[in-house]
């Protein structure tokens, strides 16, 4: 199975030779069996795809796709978007606009990458906002044309990562922080009908706070800051108590792309301004920290599609010394994120890399149904969680193609 490994972040050079400025090593791959993609998606020309090779002097070269930022913009607004309706209605319109951006995208490269283990991208523009994992890969490079999820891990690299230096040996007591906030609020296109009609008992107050609670799977002592626990003051309390290696926060997220200062994690979504916690490096780097190795999630985190992507929440968890981040484009109903987690978490607890592990949830949800307990002496229902909206809008993000390996 061949792995591909996503950097993310905003692409300010092409490659040596195009601006003069050297290929930052965080793009090099260190082995052969490793390339590199690089789009940059700048507006007004052509979207300029660079291929770094891996190896030890291996040059890299820069095609021109037949495509534009501006052209790609509304395919990927329409793909989030149907990615957002309800399920079976948009499936055919996602599959169909996902072999475009496959053969767009991948096309061009696909017989040079063949022998290719594992691949990095890094996508600026309306490429940050595309749920690269609900792409199709061109026939030329995966004969059963899947999403691209199916038959690749996807690791999404942001070098803010791992740049905070923290203490030169792990904590001896880490702990893992569970965060859930007081009022579950569903999103706007819940599960659907089939929930409804399956006669699925909805426990909003516990729902999120199971989705947290997952985060045991690790195996290390949980703190956990649930429903009026989940505050600011707390929170910080927590963090500054103790070593804190997992972080799981399941509250609303927002990115405000034209003011830094306004993107924020809503603990509490009925009170925004006063349970509010401002997401920028300088806040978070003040008022966290975080131990050596760690990883944050943030699975209730909603882009909305501005072309910056997850990029802002990423920059300042790293800044906090974060490690590794999860975070998603859209804010998926918790009940089938509790159901990705708990394998997620089992995944990395058993030693699997996280960029694998996450891959290894998502492809579940793919293919099996979920199953839910509904109390009370009634039968479990079962549920088909294989639409995109329930695992193509996750992303793990890391600080290098190596960190990724």
């Amino acid at each position: 199975m061949l792995g591909l490994l996503v950097l993310g972040g905003s692409v300010a050079w092409a490659q040596k030779g195009g601006d003069g400025t050297p290929l930052p090593e965080h793009f090099r791959p260190a082995v052969a069996d490793v390339a590199t993609l690089i789009y940059d998606a700048s507006p007004g020309r052509p979207v300029r795809l660079t291929v770094v090779p891996g190896g030890a002097g291996a040059a890299p070269a820069t095609l021109t796709l037949d495509t534009t930022a501006e052209e790609l913009r509304p395919l990927v607004a329409e793909i989030r978007e149907l990615a957002l309706l309800r399920p079976p209605a948009s499936l055919g319109r996602i599959v169909r606009l996902g072999d475009d951006l496959g053969d767009v995208l991948l096309g061009p490269v696909a017989e040079q990458l063949r022998s290719v283990s594992r691949l990095v991208l890094s996508a600026d523009g309306p490429l940050s906002d595309l749920p690269f994992g609900a792409i199709r890969a061109p026939r030329s490079l995966d004969a059963q044309g899947r999403y691209l999820v199916e038959a690749r891990t996807l690791c999404w690299i942001d070098p803010a990562l791992g740049a905070r230096t923290t203490a030169d040996s792990p904590s001896e007591r880490p702990v893992a922080l569970a965060l859930a906030d007081a009022v579950y609020r569903p999103p706007a296109r819940p599960l659907g009908a089939s929930m409804s009609d399956g006669g699925i008992s909805w426990r909003r107050h516990a729902a999120r706070r199971n989705q947290a609670s997952t985060i045991a799977a690790l195996g290390l002592p949980v703190v956990s800051r649930l429903g009026q626990a989940a505050s600011p003051a707390r929170f910080r309390e927590s963090t500054e108590s103790y070593a804190v290696q997992f972080l799981h926060i399941a509250v609303e997220a927002r990115i405000d792309p034209g003011s830094p200062e306004g993107s924020a994690l809503l603990l509490s979504p009925a009170m925004y301004d006063e349970q509010a916690i401002p997401v920028t490096a300088g806040e978070l780097e003040s008022s966290l920290t975080l131990d050596r190795d760690s990883l944050v999630v943030l699975s209730g985190l909603d882009t909305g599609g501005h072309g910056v992507g997850p990029g802002p929440f990423v920059d300042a968890f790293g800044a906090a010394g974060a490690s590794s981040v999860v975070a998603s484009l859209w804010p998926v109903v918790d009940e089938s994120a509790t159901h990705l987690f708990a394998a997620f978490y089992s995944s990395v607890a058993g030693g699997t890399h996280t960029a694998a592990a996450l891959r290894e949830a998502q492809f579940r949800l793919l293919a099996d149904p979920l199953v839910f307990d509904q109390g009370e002496g009634r039968e479990p229902v079962e549920f088909d969680a294989s639409h995109p909206y329930f695992w193509a809008g996750y992303r793990m993000y890391r600080a290098s193609a190596e960190a990724c390996g």
